[in-house]
Protein backbone atom coordinates (compact mmCIF):
# COMPACT_ATOMS: atom_id res chain seq x y z
CA UNK A 1 0.00 0.00 0.00
CA UNK A 2 1.74 3.20 -1.23
CA UNK A 3 -1.04 5.92 0.05
CA UNK A 4 -2.82 5.13 3.17
CA UNK A 5 -6.22 4.76 2.07
CA UNK A 6 -9.23 6.41 3.79
CA UNK A 7 -11.88 4.55 3.10
CA UNK A 8 -13.18 0.69 2.85
CA UNK A 9 -13.19 1.05 -1.13
CA UNK A 10 -9.62 2.57 -1.47
CA UNK A 11 -8.19 -0.42 1.06
CA UNK A 12 -10.41 -2.83 -1.44
CA UNK A 13 -8.59 -0.61 -4.58
CA UNK A 14 -4.87 -0.30 -3.14
CA UNK A 15 -5.18 -4.38 -2.25
CA UNK A 16 -5.41 -5.48 -5.70
CA UNK A 17 -8.38 -7.22 -4.67
CA UNK A 18 -11.79 -8.16 -7.00
CA UNK A 19 -14.85 -9.48 -5.82
CA UNK A 20 -16.83 -12.18 -7.62
CA UNK A 21 -20.45 -12.67 -6.44
CA UNK A 22 -23.29 -15.15 -6.81
CA UNK A 23 -26.47 -15.32 -5.40
CA UNK A 24 -27.64 -18.18 -2.97
CA UNK A 25 -30.28 -20.37 -4.86
CA UNK A 26 -31.56 -21.57 -1.48
CA UNK A 27 -31.51 -18.63 0.63
CA UNK A 28 -33.43 -15.14 -0.28
CA UNK A 29 -31.40 -12.27 -0.60
CA UNK A 30 -28.24 -14.11 0.35
CA UNK A 31 -24.79 -13.60 -1.84
CA UNK A 32 -21.84 -15.82 -1.72
CA UNK A 33 -18.74 -13.63 -2.06
CA UNK A 34 -15.17 -14.32 -3.58
CA UNK A 35 -12.51 -11.67 -2.79
CA UNK A 36 -9.33 -12.27 -4.91
CA UNK A 37 -6.11 -11.14 -4.33
CA UNK A 38 -3.94 -10.32 -6.83
CA UNK A 39 -1.98 -13.51 -6.53
CA UNK A 40 -4.19 -15.72 -6.68
CA UNK A 41 -5.30 -16.53 -2.97
CA UNK A 42 -8.65 -16.08 -2.19
CA UNK A 43 -11.19 -15.72 0.78
CA UNK A 44 -14.25 -16.72 0.48
CA UNK A 45 -17.75 -16.07 2.34
CA UNK A 46 -20.51 -19.13 1.71
CA UNK A 47 -23.59 -17.26 2.50
CA UNK A 48 -23.93 -13.30 3.42
CA UNK A 49 -27.03 -10.60 2.69
CA UNK A 50 -26.60 -6.91 3.31
CA UNK A 51 -29.12 -4.43 4.28
CA UNK A 52 -29.68 -0.87 4.04
CA UNK A 53 -32.03 0.87 6.61
CA UNK A 54 -34.25 4.03 6.27
CA UNK A 55 -33.12 6.44 8.92
CA UNK A 56 -36.35 7.99 8.93
CA UNK A 57 -38.41 4.63 9.23
CA UNK A 58 -36.58 2.21 10.09
CA UNK A 59 -37.59 -0.08 7.02
CA UNK A 60 -34.45 -1.93 5.95
CA UNK A 61 -34.51 -3.92 1.89
CA UNK A 62 -31.69 -6.06 0.79
CA UNK A 63 -29.22 -4.84 -1.10
CA UNK A 64 -26.41 -6.48 -3.14
CA UNK A 65 -22.62 -7.02 -2.20
CA UNK A 66 -20.55 -4.36 -3.07
CA UNK A 67 -16.31 -4.49 -1.52
CA UNK A 68 -16.80 -1.61 0.94
CA UNK A 69 -19.93 -4.08 2.34
CA UNK A 70 -17.84 -7.24 1.80
CA UNK A 71 -14.40 -5.89 3.40
CA UNK A 72 -16.72 -4.99 6.58
CA UNK A 73 -17.75 -8.72 7.43
CA UNK A 74 -13.93 -9.60 7.25
CA UNK A 75 -13.62 -6.80 10.16
CA UNK A 76 -15.94 -8.96 12.48
CA UNK A 77 -19.87 -8.97 11.26
CA UNK A 78 -21.89 -11.56 12.43
CA UNK A 79 -20.41 -14.95 11.97
CA UNK A 80 -22.64 -17.82 12.62
CA UNK A 81 -20.52 -21.06 13.09
CA UNK A 82 -21.26 -24.71 13.57
CA UNK A 83 -18.91 -24.91 16.70
CA UNK A 84 -18.83 -22.37 19.36
CA UNK A 85 -19.59 -18.51 18.23
CA UNK A 86 -16.52 -17.07 19.85
CA UNK A 87 -14.06 -20.23 18.04
CA UNK A 88 -16.05 -19.22 14.71
CA UNK A 89 -15.28 -15.38 14.67
CA UNK A 90 -11.35 -16.20 16.20
CA UNK A 91 -11.22 -18.41 13.00
CA UNK A 92 -12.62 -16.00 11.06
CA UNK A 93 -10.69 -13.08 12.30
CA UNK A 94 -7.49 -15.22 11.69
CA UNK A 95 -7.92 -16.22 7.96
CA UNK A 96 -8.99 -12.58 7.36
CA UNK A 97 -5.53 -11.45 8.93
CA UNK A 98 -3.85 -13.77 7.00
CA UNK A 99 -5.96 -13.15 3.44
CA UNK A 100 -5.41 -9.39 3.98
CA UNK A 101 -2.14 -9.58 6.13
CA UNK A 102 -1.47 -7.48 9.13
CA UNK A 103 -1.07 -3.93 8.22
CA UNK A 104 -4.67 -4.36 5.60
CA UNK A 105 -6.20 -6.22 8.64
CA UNK A 106 -5.67 -3.67 10.91
CA UNK A 107 -6.29 -0.86 8.45
CA UNK A 108 -9.38 -2.56 7.76
CA UNK A 109 -10.49 -2.40 11.55
CA UNK A 110 -9.53 1.16 11.96
CA UNK A 111 -11.71 2.48 8.82
CA UNK A 112 -14.39 0.05 9.49
CA UNK A 113 -14.71 1.26 13.28
CA UNK A 114 -14.66 4.96 11.43
CA UNK A 115 -17.70 4.31 9.13
CA UNK A 116 -15.53 4.82 6.39
CA UNK A 117 -16.87 2.98 3.22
Amino acid sequence: MESTPGTLGDLFRSLGLTLTIRPQADEADAWACTLTRPDGATYEIDSVTFFDVDPDTGDEWAVEPSPSRVLSVLAGGDIEGDDDAVDAEAEAESAARAFLGDAGYDLLLELDAAGAE
